[in-house]
């Protein structure tokens, strides 16, 4: 693999462009291209003509070889179900494309130091969690947690955020996915603006928990803890002991569920779950709610749910321009500068932007299109 740091850094030393590479090594820019983003290498005597242009010996144009740690990426499909092979690719090209932005995004505070150390499944090691997140917020062990509580936090633990459109029925990433990457310690969450509003929270508060872990537990050890992790955040057990009381003394259940639910900014079905599950510790009869028509009800009402980029854009359809600028200000997101910025110093890659967000290619070349106007 080529030293691509070394030699754009001589490049630019020599006033050297992609197209005198080319041309001194007798190949296309294209191709001269595809060596300055690592993507290829050279024919040994091409290495030799690059050598003798950049006026260096061939063994530093080659990158030092070393084992680089792989990225962590955590996420789930629609209904918990496990990722197919074709979004567990996707989310590994996301983690690939993302590591090439890291060096883009300087002076953004790095997840470093704000971590749950030896993380485990146990009630203990969660409940632990939960109250240090609490107090970081300065609220008390029942007080509501709101979506701009979540962002703070992030903020706080300087994880990344990567807010994107996937849209309300896509089969892939549908509602967030977190990338760890450990050469340079750094913890990025991309989520999904389309997710309705009323579980908005709730996969924040997921991802949150995936950052504080991430490295430690993995696979289904930390889908669950993350899973726990906000179900109790959002909705601590104080609240759901009560709500499960009121649900089983109700003339109408499913109302009263509601009503906790609203005044929490959950779902229904997180409501549900928190208020049984305080019923399996203490050996007391559940909300008698978590059954097939109960979820069939929940589905047809969410669809009355404001989308989150509806309450927070006013629109599902914010142009592109609008939704960098406005999610830069919202969410302090260095990303959309950072490939800005490798628009600046690669050219127009539409493609780039596609996997780097995992959105489809016409998205792609709109963004990359916004992209070079916001670097104008």
């Amino acid at each position: 693999m080529l030293n691509v740091l070394l030699i754009k850094k001589t490049m630019r030393a020599l006033g050297l462009t992609g197209k005198d590479v080319g041309d001194a090594c007798g190949v296309t820019k294209e191709a001269a291209s595809n060596w300055l983003k690592g993507e290829s290498m050279p024919r040994p005597s091409k290495l030799l003509d690059l050598a003798e242009l950049l006026k260096l010996p061939v063994e530093q144009l080659m990158a030092p070889i070393e084992a680089r740690p792989e990225p962590v990426v955590a996420y789930r499909m629609r209904g918990n179900r496990m990722p197919t092979l074709a979004a567990r690719e996707a989310g590994d090209e996301v983690a690939r494309h993302l590591r090439q932005l890291v060096p883009l995004t300087a002076g953004h505070s790095f997840f470093t130091n704000r971590g749950i150390p030896e993380p485990n499944l146990s009630e203990a090691c969660i409940g632990d969690a939960v109250a240090a997140t609490r107090s970081l917020l300065n609220l008390s062990p029942d007080e509501k947690v709101t979506h701009d509580h979540l962002f703070q936090l992030f903020s706080k633990i300087g994880v990344i955020l990567v807010p994107v459109f996937w849209g309300g029925d896509r089969e892939g990433h549908e509602n967030a996915m977190s990338v760890y990457l450990p050469d340079s310690r750094t913890t990025w969450v991309l989520f999904n603006l389309g997710c309705r509003i009323d579980d908005f929270s709730y996969w924040l508060a997921h991802e949150l928990g995936h950052a504080l872990t991430l490295h430690a537990l993995q696979g289904d050890d930390g889908e669950k803890f993350a899973e726990r992790f906000a179900q109790k955040l959002l909705f601590p057990e104080s609240v759901a002991a009560q709500a499960l009381q009121a649900i089983r003394a109700a003339d109408n259940p499913l109302a009263t569920a509601t009503w906790f639910a609203g005044s929490f900014d959950v779902s229904i079905v997180t409501v549900v779950k928190a208020a049984d599950g305080v019923a399996r510790q203490h050996g007391e009869a559940p909300t008698g709610l978590d059954t097939g028509p109960f979820y069939g009800t929940w589905k047809r009402n969410r669809k009355n749910f404001p989308t989150a980029a509806q309450q927070l854009f006013g629109t599902d359809e914010p142009a592109a321009l609008e939704y960098i600028v406005k999610s830069e200000q919202m969410f302090g997101t260095p990303v959309f500068r950072a490939l800005a910025r490798f628009q600046q110093l690669e050219g127009r890659s539409p493609a780039f932007v596609a996997a780097t967000l995992n959105v489809n290619m016409g998205d792609g070349l709109v963004l990359s299109q916004a992209l070079a106007e916001l670097s104008d």
